[in-house]
């Protein structure tokens, strides 16, 4: 509903600028990939424009079939100053015709958010990435998604924006307050807001220096009900194994059940344990970010076209599994019969919710009200135990989100009317006291959060004032390249994290790799269609020592002498599988598994696996 409401919004503002001239911005490429379609039909059905959609992300050209309608570069003749041009020279004159580094100045274009960020970091080129934001309508979608590092980022695009009168949409479902009021300051726009009407929602808020309008808009189902109820399985073999029986169980009458997973190990073991099991014909599926692009692509297909609308050429599984990991929150529009999910902040856990009942459908008699089941440990006490969860979501959004759901009354929640509740009582409120239990993980998430920022501010332009020049300030300034596949002080990262590594896992017999019929050697640079294919078998990884192992791989010119290769690792595979020696003395097993996806695990000396409980 969101998206739609933008649109129509869209038009309403283009219709007094003039033009209807956009980017949609959104939090990863699978959702820009998707957004990319919808836009094009958005442009060509309602408004009748026979025009193109510009896609803007690292892989955008993986999706978008343009390179015929734009000016081949082979056509393109460099000028120079008398003296003939340096190799480095020439590839930067030339990368600066590349599809990414002018996408926005396309009059309608999709992508990351990480494309509109550029044009506040002092990255070579990044004023031209400004000039394509003049003048358009820009959205950014799922706003409440991004960290503290990119939101202060997108705070200084805001400042930006408003200087250059573009008109910005924000969408969230899930937007804490507080955030909201920090949006609306880095634009310039009053958050002069009516005591009785600050926590309206949902809401629809237009504001600008001077002005605000704020109503609360009809929802779609109106007093919706889930109940709530609470799992204790861990993540030794025991749980595992109870976890299966337990879905086995909720479609044993019929119906589709998903388990959403906070990690890949964890939905891999999940999976894993379903198919040693699965005696009754069930359809089993799994999604996470572990499979090839080429192969995750072809499973979201499925997963869309089984749990999505009505779709007579792929009926719903009578009896259907599906475990996945937070790919599933966003973008793809599934609708479970019962849903269950680790425990996890409660905008995502909302989000989630957000695929449970989502249609208009018969149920199973086992299943006719929603039911949301959330999974956590707990110690001897009977209170919370976070075990390795702490490394992916802050401990206190954690601890405060189980108090809120703890405290529900009757064990359910009412929506939308506990939307804004939940939210503010765990993301809005006073610091915790000293001697609250939840201080030091509140001092630990504000140190963490005052260095992200600091990371950030290294990073930005200067704000916009008309006194100062802008172009003396930005020279004076360390600049920054610009990569998706790097980190570092001296990269103008979009986004502040764990370090990862795009890879692709390929099978090496000898030194050439078989792609269908043909042999291509690792020792020669590959054509652009060679080139094409293998990047559609890539993944990301964040294992710290696997891609130290990874990264220690000697190269080959097949990587380092092919163009659209050179940010990229190999993953050399035999039968499937690699094995890599750590600082430690332990060996890194990767298995490459056609039902899995890529499967990391440690192995002892002994060649016992050391980390299948997390």
């Amino acid at each position: 509903g969101k998206t739609e409401a933008a649109l129509a919004l869209a038009r309403c503002i283009s219709r007094i600028n003039g033009t209807d001239e956009m980017f949609y911005a959104l939090p990863t490429m699978a959702t820009s990939d998707q957004m990319f379609g919808r836009l094009q039909k958005h442009l060509r059905e309602r408004l009748g424009l026979n025009t193109q959609v510009k896609l803007a992300h690292g892989q955008a050209f993986l999706v978008e079939d343009d390179l015929c309608s734009e000016t081949p570069l082979a056509n393109i003749e460099l000028l120079s100053n008398g003296d003939s041009a340096k190799d480095k020279e020439d590839r930067e004159i030339m990368e600066w015709f590349s599809g990414k580094k002018r996408a926005l100045l396309a009059p309608f274009g999709v992508g990351t958010v990480d494309q509109i960020e550029l044009a506040v970091l002092n990255v070579k080129h990044g004023a031209l990435r400004m000039a394509g934001l003049l003048g358009k309508i820009v959205i950014v979608d799922e706003v409440h998604a991004y960290d503290v590092y990119m939101t202060t980022i997108i705070e200084r695009l805001l400042m930006w924006l408003s200087e250059m009168g573009t008109s910005v949409i924000l969408l969230s479902a899930t937007l804490p307050l507080t955030r909201r009021a920090q949006l609306l300051k880095a634009f310039g726009a009053t958050t002069n807001l009516a005591d009785d009407k600050v926590s309206l929602y949902p809401s629809l808020l237009v504001a600008n220096e001077s002005t605000v309008h704020h109503v609360s808009t009809t929802v779609w189902q109106p007093n919706r009900i889930i109940s709530l109820e609470m799992l204790h399985w861990g993540d030794n073999d025991a749980d595992v194994e109870a976890k299966a029986h337990w879905l086995l169980t909720q479609v044993a009458d019929g119906g589709c059940v998903c388990w959403m997973s906070n990690t890949v190990k964890r939905a891999q073991r999940i999976f894993n344990k379903l198919r040693e099991l699965n005696t009754d014909d069930i359809q089993l599926n799994l999604l996470h970010s572990q499979f090839p692009l080429e192969e995750r692509q072809r499973r979201e297909s499925n997963l869309s076209a089984m749990y999505g609308r009505k779709n007579d050429t792929q009926p719903r599984p009578i009896k259907g599994i599906v475990i996945g990991t937070q790919v599933l929150e966003q973008s793809l529009d599934l609708d479970f019969d019962v849903m269950a999910s680790d425990l996890a902040p409660i905008d995502l856990l909302l989000q989630r919710a957000g695929r449970l009942h989502r249609h208009e459908r018969i149920r199973p008699a086992m299943h006719l009200t929603p039911h949301l089941f959330i999974n956590f440990e707990i110690d001897n006490n009977e209170t919370l135990k976070l075990g390795s969860d702490r490394k992916i979501y802050a401990p206190l959004i954690v601890r405060k989100t189980y108090q809120a759901l703890v405290r529900q009354k009757n064990r359910r929640i009412t929506l939308p009317n506990d939307y804004r509740v939940l939210i503010e009582m765990v993301y809005g409120g006073p610091p915790p006291s000293q001697d609250d239990p939840l201080y030091n993980d509140w001092l630990s998430l504000k140190s963490k959060e005052d260095m992200a920022k600091a990371e950030a501010a290294q990073r930005l332009i200067p704000a916009p004032d008309a006194r100062d020049s802008f172009a003396e300030i930005v020279a004076k300034r360390t600049e920054l390249m610009e990569s998706e596949n790097k980190a570092g002080y001296l990269i103008a990262q979009t986004r502040l994290g764990e370090p990862s590594l795009n890879i692709i896992p390929l099978e090496l017999e000898g030194s050439t790799i078989r792609l269908a019929d043909e042999k291509i050697h690792i020792n020669a640079e590959a054509p652009r269609s060679t080139q094409l294919f293998l990047l559609r078998q890539h993944l990301r990884i964040s294992n710290p020592q696997a891609i130290k192992a990874i990264e220690s791989q000697s190269s080959t010119k097949l990587f380092s002498q092919s163009a659209l290769l050179e940010d990229f690792y190999p993953l050399w595979l035999t039968s499937g599988k690699a094995q890599m020696q750590t600082a430690k003395g332990q060996i890194l097993m990767f298995t490459l598994d056609p039902d899995l996806g890529l499967v990391i695990e440690k192995i002892n000396k002994e060649g016992k696996t050391l980390d299948n409980h997390e």
